[in-house]
């Protein structure tokens, strides 16, 4: 018996479904891009009316409504686009009592036709449209994606172009809500920018990807290297790496003024007019940051216990992407672009030199050179045809020529914004036809044929002219030029002293100014230095150890040292550091009175530490600035109610409060909960009862953990909404009871403490692809009575120090264990420490151990710094703490201190009190192999 025909309600219906399928499409004037959300399919079936009068035939839809909602929709939205009323007509039988659902989608052409028989041309339709319905999700967790062309990516707008490489173009594209998944099941919550670099050749994508990968899974990380998301295979000619979008362009738009995409101030309104010196530290803070990249590169990257050298081969300002930085003016700058970089693993097996009769042979990268010109290329890459062909190699001190380079545009732009670039590149191009860093050089005679090279005669003066600068980070900025931009690649330094190099033009920004500046060598002029065992060798100027380094004669091409030449050591500074006075100890009042809690962030930026003090109705946050060795407030933000107690905690931007607030009768109150960001404020909308909260971790990445009795709810301040509850982590072990959560300074890892009457026990968990279960957990037995104990993670988040309030301290180490499934009775183990004598502490580093040591009594005491010595020992989770030395002593007129941190920055360790009443400050003296 045939089906009924369909009625006027059935078509009106079908137009009104089609023309909100319409309206809810993203991209609709692109046939190969449109697509519509699954949360939109939803919105327009949502009504079960519209799915009564499309399945007009079927009596006993009322029982499966929610399965269609749920597993048909879009089989359903394509049949009523395409006009499908045969199937809709008969669509429990096709489907329902079927086994395809929209997980299905795309469908074969076979597929469809085993509904749509002998209908080829609904057939082709539904082949068509069916792709509109089944856009892709993309996932960070997922390192490749491989999509079916069939299938749409969730670009919910046009992409927009960003600029082109040598092997692809970057596009600007907007993935719609819902689309992009972060890490297990968590997903935007709104539309999410990202940069996407898309390749038509997969030799040039998959090698890129080869790349990228290794980066990301090295055991070390470096925050100035872009990472990538993901990368999406799409089909022929369809490849695609996904990262960061750099909201500022790359450092060649900076350093020409915008270069016409957009200017200068509007993108960084916080740089100094032109004539003001105070530029000149946030863009070496961003030259050295670039430079500690590079030697992460060659000398850092980790995985699967092989140590893997990289050469970029690629660095040039259009390389460098400049992301936002709210405690930088001139942004974060971040190595991008690894399409032709070579990753080689170590072939002498170790991180030392191999000495073979005395003389040292490194571990390098030697590869051809590519072919093509560019103004940061190095001499070494030049290929020649014809009657000479130079069988000269590329490598690390490539990428160390091209900084050189880039640092000179830098200083150009420093001291005459972008037409001081311009009139750099002006001044390479005269009487040249390339703007290269270097000149062929040839002999006195009818030879056409180069016999070396020297560094261009431009670059050299324009040095010399700026060497006599008044501002002497100005003259340090150039006599580090000149160490850098060395013709023979042998000499030229290596990356561990390029930070170093950068590290003292960046301290000398502290130095007072040269008043009365004497001339100073040409760097055509040769200098010698004298051969001295004493110590006042070390003392001698930099600039005569520098003078000689952009000489005029030729570097043989390419070079044959002798094997006397090869071990001879490359000329260097005499010191890889500027001499310097160490600023003084200050001790100060901070001025804050009625404090209920104060919370020194655990990390600097540029130099700077976030603190936050919370007093009855408001939070304050300052900045210390570690080189002036001063504190400056930032602004305040207002508390809901009058607070009795509570306690703060803030990393970077981001800080929680939470604690009782006073009610208007005495006795009254009730407990309060905030978390927000310095500069949005807090966010009044949480999807946790406050009454519950006990205590909360702050992640600087914006995440916040907070701690519940029996579980901990993880908030994500980056979906820009924290009612995104990220995750929800329990106990193992259901007696215990969570009673500490905290982040290591990186963010890295979440470790936990919890307790019942019989154990103890330490987790942890990765941030990144966090499971369920921890990754790391050791049980403590417990006796007659526990300690309120205290968390302190090592920097890098591969172990702890745990202290509870009798000063036992006890060092652990991660070893990577599960704590076993939630069934299984953990191992207990008795809990070793170390009684250490100290007030406060702090950790240094994954290493020290800082106490504050009072001792004596009356008029004979005395408060002084000490540095305990962890000491771990192979495949053993808990590590010794042993006594170290004394460091420095705490002047008598401060009183006892109730906080303490240290940060290091370009090599220095900077210690941080804080009292009641005022704050000491002061550089601490380095360790014996301390970094």
């Amino acid at each position: 018996m045939s089906a009924p025909q369909p009625g006027s309600e059935f078509f009106t219906a079908c137009q009104n479904i089609k023309n909100d399928l319409e309206n809810h499409t993203k991209r609709r004037l692109e046939p190969a891009s449109r697509f519509i959300s699954h949360q939109d399919l939803l919105q327009i079936w949502q009504t079960e009316d519209r799915i009564h009068k499309v399945l007009y035939t079927d009596r006993r839809i009322d029982d499966d409504l929610h399965n269609i909602q749920d597993n048909f929709i879009a089989i359903l939205s394509t049949l009523v686009s395409i006009e499908a009323t045969h199937c809709l007509a008969n669509f429990r039988s096709l489907f329902l009592a079927g086994n395809i659902t929209d997980k299905d989608l795309p469908l074969e052409r076979e597929q469809i036709e085993t509904f749509l028989p002998d209908q080829s041309e609904l057939v082709d339709q539904f082949e068509i449209i069916q792709c509109e319905f089944c856009p892709t999700v993309i996932s960070c967790t997922t390192p490749l994606h491989c999509v079916s062309s069939k299938r749409r990516l969730p670009f919910e707008i046009k992409p927009e172009k960003l600029g082109i490489g040598g092997f692809g173009e970057v596009e600007l594209v907007t993935i719609t809500p819902r689309y992009w998944e972060t890490d297990s099941k968590s997903y935007n919550n709104f539309a999410y920018k990202v940069a996407c670099k898309k390749f038509e050749l997969k030799e040039a994508f998959l090698k890129e990807h080869k790349n990228l990968t290794i980066l990301k899974e090295s055991l070390t990380t470096q925050h100035h290297i872009l990472q990538h998301y993901t990368a999406v295979d799409h089909g022929p000619h369809n490849y695609y790496i996904l990262f960061p979008y750099a909201e500022h362009g790359d450092l060649h738009h900076f350093l020409y003024g915008g270069a016409g995409s957009y200017e200068i101030h509007n993108q960084f309104p916080g740089i100094p007019e032109e004539s003001d010196t105070a530029i000149f530290k946030p863009l070496l803070y961003q030259c050295w940051a670039l430079a500690c990249a590079i030697q992460w590169l060659h000398d850092y990257i980790q995985v699967d216990g092989e140590h893997i050298m990289c050469a970029h081969l690629d660095l040039k300002p259009d390389n460098i992407l400049i992301r936002n930085d709210a405690s930088s003016v001139v942004g974060k700058w971040m190595i991008s672009d690894f399409g032709i970089s070579v990753l080689e693993p170590q072939k002498l097996g170790s991180g030392r030199p191999l000495s073979v009769r005395g003389c040292y042979q490194e571990p390098t990268i030697e590869v051809n050179p590519h072919r093509g010109r560019g103004t940061y290329r190095p001499p070494e890459a030049i290929i020649r045809t014809g009657s000479t062909v130079t069988a000269n190699k590329i490598g690390r001190r490539s990428d160390i020529w091209a900084y050189g380079c880039i640092f000179t545009e830098v200083l150009a732009w420093a001291i005459g914004r972008r037409e001081g670039v311009r009139h750099l590149a002006e001044k390479r191009q005269i009487e040249a036809t390339n703007d290269y860093y270097w000149d062929e050089q040839f002999a006195q005679s009818l030879s056409p044929q180069a016999t070396g090279f020297k560094v261009r005669d431009s670059v050299v003066r324009w040095l010399k002219h700026n060497q006599n600068s008044t501002e002497r980070v100005v003259g340090e900025w150039v006599k580090t030029i000149e160490d850098i931009l060395v013709i023979d690649k042998e000499h030229r330094p290596k990356a561990q002293k390029l930070v170093e190099y950068v590290r003292g033009v960046y301290k000398s920004c502290d130095l007072p100014q040269i008043r009365d500046s004497q001339p100073l060598k040409s760097p055509a002029e040769p200098s010698f230095r004298q051969p001295s065992s004493s110590s006042s060798s070390q003392s001698h100027n930099r600039s005569n150890s520098r003078s000689s380094v952009l000489r005029s004669e030729p570097i043989s091409q390419p070079p044959s040292p002798s094997p006397s030449q090869s071990s001879s050591q490359p000329s260097s500074p005499l010191s890889s550091q500027p001499s310097y006075r160490m600023p003084e100890s200050k001790l100060l009042p901070h001025g804050k009175k009625h404090v209920i809690d104060t919370y020194m962030s655990r990390t600097s930026c540029q130099g700077k530490v976030p603190i936050a003090v919370v007093s009855n109705d408001k939070v304050e946050i300052l900045n210390l600035d570690l080189t002036q060795k001063e504190i400056e407030e930032v602004g305040f933000l207002s508390l809901f109610g009058k607070l009795g107690n509570a306690e703060v905690v803030i990393e970077g931007q981001y800080l929680a409060i939470w604690g009782f607030c006073k009610g208007s009768r005495k006795g009254e109150g009730k407990r309060m909960l905030h978390i927000g960001e310095v500069n949005s404020g807090f966010e009044t909308s949480l999807p946790i009862v406050p009454e519950l909260v006990l205590s909360v971790a702050v992640s600087p990445h914006g995440l916040f953990a907070l701690v519940q009795d029996k579980e901990i709810i993880l908030l994500s301040w980056s979906s820009q909404s924290s009612s995104d509850v990220r995750r929800t982590l329990t106990l193992p072990s259901s007696d215990q009871s969570f009673t500490q959560a905290i982040f290591n300074a990186n963010g890295k890892f979440l470790f936990v403490w919890a307790r019942s009457s019989k154990h103890e026990s330490l987790y942890v968990w990765k941030v990144e692809g966090m499971t369920d279960e921890p990754d790391f957990a050791v049980h403590y037995s417990l006796h007659r009575f526990h300690w309120n104990t205290s968390v302190m993670p090592y920097s890098s988040g591969e172990g702890c120090v745990l202290a509870d309030d009798q000063n036992r301290y006890t060092a652990v180490t991660l070893n990577q264990q599960r704590s076993g499934t939630h069934s299984v009775e953990p191992e207990r183990i008795e809990r070793p420490f170390d009684t250490l004598n100290v007030i406060v502490s702090c950790m240094i580093g994954d290493e020290y151990l800082l106490g504050l040591v009072k001792s004596g009594h009356l008029i004979t005491a005395r408060l002084y710094l000490h540095r305990f010595e962890i000491t771990r020992r192979e495949n053993q989770t808990h590590a010794s703490i042993t006594r170290g030395s004394e460091v420095l002593e705490v002047p008598k007129s401060f009183k006892q201190a109730s906080k303490v941190r240290v940060y290091e920055q370009l090599g220095v360790a900077t210690v941080v009190l804080w009292n009641e009443t005022s704050f000491f400050i002061s550089d601490l003296p380095p360790s014996n192999g301390h970094h």
